[in-house]
């Protein structure tokens, strides 16, 4: 016992120190001291709040930062950032809102799946919110495009320029601006792709319209009103007409709405040629750090906006490029014919061959490419295969290095703007983001690839895989983790960075300044001696340089907002077309870059880790799942691994998919898991317990070739923690609990009467995997191996009569009707009925209410006609009974007159029948009491899951979150609903259900023979008593056993009394005291005398009574031979016991 509280005691401290610890985690966390994260395998999508922090302004608040009193190049700056900063808002929501929705518009769970007549019709209703919203947004992305255009070609006329800064700029370097025109078109340019790949948009509008027109012909039919129908009417047009012509072509084309807004821009022979330059010099750095540890986030992307730039100049001037614009093209589309955006897959060479006029078409094939889609895929795949090989073993160890390196930065709250540490967690971040989007790109262009081509994966390449896959979630849980820490330290990481922009600009605030305060012209210090056209115009240049550099100083003073950051690129892109100003500003554009993505670290992370892409490779999760289960030392790899096919449900939530389709989705994921992982784990686990156990016993090891089966630790996936899906928890340890319960149960190669070997099962599962495996019951070996409690209910009448029932020991005894005096009689228990029900379930008894009122109902119909036949023989209490017996003494015996009455077979015949039927019921009410104990005995042996893991979710609920199948789910509804109507018992009604049904089906009934049943049954007792005493068979049809019992028969006395309601008329007759007084009337014999009070002191009246119950005697009391006690007191404790019986059984019927 001592041993046993230890035990108790050490599993208690365990858990209060493991919740300790992460208590600790938490508060940790909280309070942003990231001094010691735990390395529990969390999943950083299931937290339930997610900190997602980036720098902020009001726009106007930053623009009037650079309002001053040189109105000139204010209000060029406002003016030109103004539409860069809107056309930078659209492109976001774009991103956000447009692509994915429209990739996954009228996405069904497979292309063989056929819509049903007006389906398209209704899904494209359900999303005209969406459609709106494109419209709008390719609406206002136009003109913000063709107003930005207008200011460029205002800025690169010809004409004289006489505005300021115009008139100061030498030579115009506007990259920001133009680069924010890219993306502008680039929005326009996918969306058109995104509608080129999707079919289903053009198909559903189609048929949205036709549907429109015929609800125009019947207004009144349909009850919609008219100015809501012109209006959808309008909006479908619209959206049609775009369609027709394409987002870009709208923008472009001769007969195009906007052409004559455009004609000036078209002519402007220096502004197309700035297109083609910013496309150059863009194309040309990013693809010097292509594929590279230089390679920044949205390098691929720009490469989308300056190809736009190149592909709307080409249309304006319609030129063919130069040969440098070709060469470029060709190492563009060679290095990288594919770019991955949101989900959608780009071909470049598709799109300048679809972008461009037929008349075009002559150069394209210049270009030293190859036109067929197929051989450009292959090529690149062969390209990434080299990738692969030189650098996934170096981005492995970066990747250790970096994540050990960013856990383990210790730093007190004290040292927070220490600089060393900040630039440190500066670079560790930018290092992170850097991984993460060079995994991202690797394992999507090869899975897609892969599965387009048809190309079969290597199994190590699969493992690969796998592994950047957990690599990605790895980044993005410690990113999750260190999410307090970063964002206290992020405003001061962000000030650092100003700084050093502020220090590459100071020096020529201070020149300037020096400058306009002597009034000297700068060709005398050689600061502006290039520039020197005039002293009116150096005066011009100086002040507007000093505005400028004033202006970026003030923009850097405050908050790393994005709109600040624009706003003080194009302050510096002004600056840079002024002259040649001694300012590093390429050194400024890689500190910029730095700053952008240090203060969007955050956005950039979450779409590098977002494995949604996986939906459409949803096969791999089996393969995967499989491999991780070969390999045990990778077990804490499966929760990431389902963490990434998770992200393809918030992908279809996102664009509001099909509730079935995303049904099928999560039922994929969670079969993969079950199919993989713990089928596999319940089974080997199961072998492995067998495998030792039944060695010993067979006394000698079983031989295993560890070179065939492998040597696995199975113990880390029952470890585990509850995986999470954001649909349920899978509990593994619980699953291979519940496996384990029903296999060692039931299975045949262990034996149900074995419980040594279960015992040294559940043992070995304890020490080995931790399992908490319960006891089960096993079927009593008193039992048949055919027993079937069914069996007994469909043959009640057969049962009342081969079996008795004892009611103190609530069991049922096979009587021995033959009379050999078997030594193994047949003995039914609850334990035996809880056994049963475990093999066969529950259905068996499904029908047990309804035989047992049949059976009670043919009992009392029997009854009643066997008085109403009796009824000529007076039976009452008037002429039979110990009541009025005379008794007299001759010799010594005591003689009743019970044996003197002329009671003639006719008369006994119908006393054994009415004890008959009485018996026959209160064994059946018996059998009934024990069945229904032997369901509670079954639900508490299986009620060990909800002892240990309470909760106060419903069963239907906590079969979904563990994973059960759909079956089990239904199951659990029935048992909430079962509980809900407090129904958990009535699967065998209790006995005052059948006292109630009976009491008011006997008010409607006419039982007249049974109104005096209260005085029949003292008769019978009396005959019974006396039976019992002399040990005489009055009862010819009723065989007894050789041990009289008759509980069975009290049993049914009380019940008729309940249901008949004579209670209260049998106490009124006092019939067991009025007996016992004629018994104490009697005198003893002087010989007997003494023997007699030794015996029967105490046992008269009340307290005799109060005794017996005490005892609570399990039998009737045995006849004592002895010569000391007479007849008399045989008589008196016969009596008393079924007086005691009686009171027990009218007890169980209260």
């Amino acid at each position: 016992m001592a041993s046993l509280l230890l035990e108790q005691q050490e599993k208690l401290r365990r858990v209060v120190d493991d919740w300790c610890l992460q208590s600790s985690d938490l508060l940790s966390h909280l309070h942003g001291n990231s001094g010691s994260f735990s390395c529990y395998n969390t999943s950083s999508s299931s937290d339930p709040i997610h900190l997602h922090v980036e720098p902020i302004d009001d726009l106007a608040d930053v623009l009037s930062i650079i309002e001053s009193e040189n109105v000139g190049v204010s209000k060029f700056l406002i003016v030109v950032s103004h539409d860069c900063l809107e056309i930078s808002r659209l492109s976001q929501m774009a991103k956000k809102n447009l692509y994915q929705q429209l990739l996954l518009f009228g996405h069904r769970r497979g292309p063989q799946e056929v819509l049903l007549e007006g389906e398209p019709q209704k899904a494209f209703g359900e999303s005209l919110s969406l459609f709106v919203q494109l419209y709008e947004t390719v609406d206002e992305m136009t003109h913000l495009v063709v107003n930005l255009l207008l200011q460029l070609n205002a800025v690169y006329s010809n004409h004289e320029r006489s505005t300021r800064p115009l008139n100061s700029f030498r030579t115009i370097n506007l990259r920001t601006v133009l680069e924010l025109l890219g993306e502008g078109l680039s929005v326009l340019i996918l969306l058109d792709e995104i509608v080129r790949q999707n079919g289903n948009i053009k198909s559903h509008l189609s048929l949205f319209a036709r549907m429109l027109s015929k609800v125009k012909l019947e207004v009144k039919t349909f009850g919609v009103a008219l100015d809501d129908l012109d209006f959808l009417d309008q909006v479908v047009e619209n959206l049609q007409r775009l369609f027709a012509l394409g987002f870009f072509e709208r923008l472009v084309r001769a007969d195009s709405p906007l052409s004559a807004s455009l004609n000036h821009v078209m002519c402007n022979k220096k502004l197309l040629d700035a297109f083609s330059s910013c496309f150059y010099e863009g194309c040309s750095e990013i693809l010097l750090r292509l594929d590279s540890w230089k390679e920044l986030p949205m390098d691929r992307l720009k490469i989308i906006h300056v190809l736009a730039l190149l592909l709307f100049s080409l249309y304006a001037s319609g030129d063919a490029p130069n040969k440098k614009i070709l060469k470029l093209l060709s190492d563009l589309l060679e290095k990288l014919p594919l770019i991955y955006i949101g989900g959608i897959k780009v071909f470049l060479f598709e799109i300048l061959q679809t972008k461009y006029p037929k008349g075009f078409s002559a150069w394209l094939s210049a270009l030293e490419v190859s036109k067929d889609y197929i051989l450009i895929q292959k090529n690149y795949l062969i390209h990434l295969n080299k990738l692969y090989l030189r650098d996934w073993q170096v981005i492995r160890d970066a990747l250790s290095c970096w994540a050990v390196s960013f856990q383990s930065s210790m730093h007190p709250l004290s040292e927070i703007q220490n600089e060393d540490w900040l630039r440190l967690l500066l670079k560790q971040i930018l290092q992170g983001v850097v991984l993460a989007e060079r995994l991202h790109v690797l394992v999507v262009s090869m899975l897609d690839l892969h599965a387009s081509l048809e190309v079969p994966l290597k199994r190590e390449k699969m493992k690969s895989l796998c592994h950047m896959i957990v690599s990605l979630k790895v980044i993005g849980n410690i990113f999750q983790m260190r999410g307090a820490s970063i964002v206290q330290s992020l405003p001061h990481i962000i000030n650092i960075i100003q700084l050093d922009i502020e220090q590459l600009i100071l020096p020529s605030k201070v020149k300037l300044q020096s400058e306009v305060a002597k009034g000297t012209q700068a060709s005398k210090l050689g600061f502006f001696s290039s520039l020197a056209r005039g002293s009116k115009d150096m005066d011009t240049k100086l002040m507007d340089s000093l505005s400028l550099v004033l202006m970026s100083l003030q923009i850097l003073g405050g908050g790393g907002s994005t709109k600040r950051q624009l706003i003080f690129s194009v302050a510096q892109d002004a600056l840079q077309s002024i002259g040649e100003l001694d300012v590093d500003f390429f050194r400024i554009r890689k500190l910029m870059s730095k700053f952008q993505n240090v203060s969007n670290f955050q956005s950039i992370i979450t779409e590098c880790v977002d494995c949604s892409f996986l939906y459409w490779r949803r096969e791999m999760a089996q393969t995967w799942l499989s491999m991780l289960y070969m390999d045990d030392s990778k077990s804490t790899w499966i929760q990431y691994v389902l963490d990434a096919f998770s992200d393809g449900l918030w992908l279809l939530k996102l664009c509001n998919v099909d509730k079935l389709t995303l049904k099928f989705y999560e039922q994929d994921i969670v079969n993969a898991l079950r199919n993989e992982i713990v089928t596999p784990l319940c089974r080997d686990i199961e072998a492995d317990l067998r495998l030792h156990v039944h060695s010993t016993h067979l006394k000698g090891s079983v031989f295993v070739n560890p070179t065939k089966t492998g040597v696995r630790n199975l113990s880390w996936y029952v470890r585990m923690k509850p995986l999470r899906l954001p649909f349920m928890y899978i509990d593994v340890k619980l699953l291979v609990e519940m496996y384990l319960h029903i296999v060692f149960y039931g299975h045949s190669v262990m034996p149900n009467y074995d419980h040594k070997i279960y015992s040294e099962m559940r043992h070995l599962g304890e020490l080995k995997y931790a399992l908490e495996l319960d006891a089960l019951h096993h079927i009593e070996r008193s039992l048949c191996p055919d027993f079937d409690i069914g069996n007994f209910f469909d043959k009640l009448e057969i049962f009342s009569a081969r079996y008795s029932y004892i009611i103190m020991k609530q069991v049922l005894i096979e009587n021995d009707f033959d009379g050999q005096h078997k030594k193994n009689l047949r003995i039914i228990s609850a334990d035996h009925v809880a056994s049963d029900i475990s093999m066969h379930g529950l259905k068996s008894l499904s029908l047990v209410s309804n035989l047992v009122l049949d059976f009670i109902n043919r009992m009392l119909t029997d009854l009643n006609e066997l008085l109403q036949h009796d009824a000529e023989v007076d039976l009452s209490m008037n002429n039979i009974g110990f009541s009025t017996l005379g008794i007299s003494l001759q010799q010594g015996d005591l003689r009743y007159a019970l044996r003197k009455l002329s009671i003639g077979d006719h008369e006994l015949s119908h006393l054994e029948q009415v004890q008959s039927i009485v018996t026959r019921l209160g064994n059946v009410l018996g059998l009934l009491r024990i069945t229904a104990a032997g369901c509670a005995h079954y639900f508490r042996n299986n009620s060990w899951s909800q002892a240990r893991y309470s909760s106060d979710m419903s069963f239907s609920e906590c079969c979904k979150m563990l994973g059960l199948s759909n079956d089990t789910i239904v199951l659990g509804s029935i048992v909430d609903e079962t509980l809900t109507k407090h129904q958990q018992d009535d699967i065998i009604k209790p006995l005052s259900f059948f006292i109630s049904f009976f009491s008011q089906k006997l008010q409607n009934r006419s039982l007249c023979e049974c109104k005096d049943f209260f005085k029949v049954i003292t008769d019978v007792i009396a005959n019974m008593v006396d039976s019992r005493v002399h040990k005489e068979k009055l009862l010819r049809d009723y065989e007894s056993s050789s041990e009289f019992n008759y509980d069975g028969f009290t049993m049914g006395v009380a019940f008729l009394l309940k249901v008949l309601g004579q209670d209260r008329s049998f106490d009124e007759l006092n019939w067991f005291d009025s007996t016992k007084q004629k018994f104490d009337a009697v005198p003893l014999p002087e010989d007997t005398k003494r023997a007699s009070e030794k015996s029967t002191a105490g046992s008269s009246g009340a307290i005799s009574s109060f005794m017996l119950w005490r005892q609570s005697p399990s039998t009737l009391p045995e006849v004592n031979t002895n010569k000391g006690l007479d007849t008399r007191t045989r008589y008196q404790k016969v009596l008393e016991h079924f007086e005691c019986t009686l009171k027990i059984a009218r007890t169980i019927m209260t």
